[in-house]
């Protein structure tokens, strides 16, 4: 038979959860930093690549244009061979927006090589040798952001020389059930990323980055070999021992909608994670990192991840070893009672207190009181509603589906399966 789960895998498993837990809790509890109004607002250049983005171009370069900043902003539009109309949608606005403090030029590319890496640093290298801005700002087509943003993010690099880029919390625009769960999974996360900002650790650049052009001057551009680009360039900025500082204006973005795309999406993101973690940044696991080389990675991504693969797989073998053993008692004649009319109460709360007196038990539901209060701590911070029935469907199945993911991507990583890019967006009429 299948034995049963011992305890020597158990509990490191509830204890790297509760390390993990009051590390939290202590950042939550450090006075913010106040960041003062900034007093100079040099020229910015964003950096949009596209293909095939004629559903949310145009709401992007609008909501750019929009800025409440009074600087001069240039949108570089690289167009990655899209066969759709998006290169006219860009050149029409272009046409109509254009002037001496917004500006927008299309830089074309004949073939796409399948990755965004590529389309980033043919921008990046337009506004290096053409615009020369002080300011680059990434930005994923599908990204919308608010009128203020430019302006307060800026304010960041006045007030600090050694921050490097200035991100901000990515909030997907709900639709259907599986954008629901999305919605509280980056909840959670940008509550989690602003404690790693106040902790120095945060070690991400995602959808929409503010950069130093200088920094690209000085470390590099994008790595076109990562799956996992913008986690990639965050390790960069901390291994040239800038910071990433976090702004509180919400961005808004299209989510997968579908199953399918989130998961060819996350398993990308998985190995693109373990390529950087083994391959490109394993050096950065050591104290003169600080907190993302002592904290960050070592706990929250390699042994976070990590546990929770193997926490997927246990309850794979949970649910063998539970089938296996009903089996079992069937074949040796036991049948099954749901006869509840005839219960003894005493009998009942004696089986209770025998459940409840496994530590495992005990310390499992002091895991999940714990999960509770950090989500009510996420959804007051953030401010967005959230139901609970949504936060309980992602505590459990859809925790499992990433848990999936992490594992699929890990093994292709490991044996060097094939991996594809994916696509995001529906096609009009589909």
């Amino acid at each position: 038979m299948i034995p049963a789960l011992p305890e020597w895998i158990v509990y490191p498993i509830l204890f790297v959860g509760f390390f993990m837990a009051f590390f939290y809790l202590i950042v939550f509890l450090k006075k913010e930093e106040k960041i003062p109004k900034a007093t100079r607002f040099p020229d910015v250049s964003f950096v949009i690549p596209v293909r095939n983005a004629e559903i949310c171009i145009e709401r992007c370069i609008l909501d750019i244009i929009k800025q409440d900043y009074p600087g001069k902003i240039n949108i570089v539009v690289v167009n990655d061979a899209s066969t759709d109309t998006t290169r006219e949608i860009a050149k029409r606005l272009a046409g109509k927006y254009n002037s001496s403090k917004r500006r927008i030029i299309i830089v074309d590319r004949k073939k796409s090589q399948g990755k965004k890496a590529p389309v980033l640093n043919e921008g990046i290298r337009y506004v290096l040798k053409n615009l020369k801005t002080e300011i680059t700002c990434p930005i994923d087509a599908d990204t919308f952001i608010t009128k203020n943003v430019l302006i307060n993010g800026v304010s960041y690099f006045e007030k600090d020389e050694r921050i490097a880029a200035v991100i901000t919390p990515l909030i997907p625009m709900q639709t259907n059930f599986l954008l629901r769960l999305q919605y509280v999974e980056y909840v959670m996360s940008n509550f989690f990323r602003e404690l790693l900002g106040k902790a120095n650790a945060l070690s991400s650049t995602p959808a929409f980055t503010l950069f130093r052009t200088s920094f690209f001057k000085e470390a590099g551009l994008y790595n076109e070999h990562s799956w996992t680009e913008d986690f990639d360039m965050a390790l960069k900025v901390k291994a040239n021992l800038y910071r990433i500082a976090y702004l509180k204006d919400k961005v808004y973005f299209i989510a997968p909608e579908n199953l399918k795309k989130l998961r060819v999406e996350r398993v990308r993101w998985g190995h693109g994670t373990f390529q950087a973690l083994f391959k490109d940044y394993p050096y950065l696991l050591s104290p003169k990192y600080g907190a993302t080389g002592t904290f960050f990675l070592p706990v929250t991504v390699f042994v976070g991840i990590g546990l929770l693969m193997i926490s997927l797989l246990l309850l794979i073998y949970g649910f063998f070893h539970w089938a296996e053993l009903f089996i079992h008692n069937l074949i040796v004649g036991w049948k099954p009672s749901f006869n509840i009319g005839h219960l003894d109460l005493n009998t009942v709360l004696f089986q209770v207190s025998v459940f409840l007196s496994d530590s495992r038990v005990l310390l499992g539901i002091f895991g999940i009181l714990i999960s509770v209060i950090f989500f009510v701590f996420a959804r007051n911070y953030s401010k967005e509603r959230i139901r609970l029935i949504d936060y309980l469907i992602f505590f459990v199945p859809y925790v499992w589906f990433l848990a999936y993911t992490q594992l699929e991507g890990f093994i292709k990583y490991v044996f060097k399966m094939k991996m594809t890019w994916g696509y995001m967006h529906k096609k009009h009429g589909k």
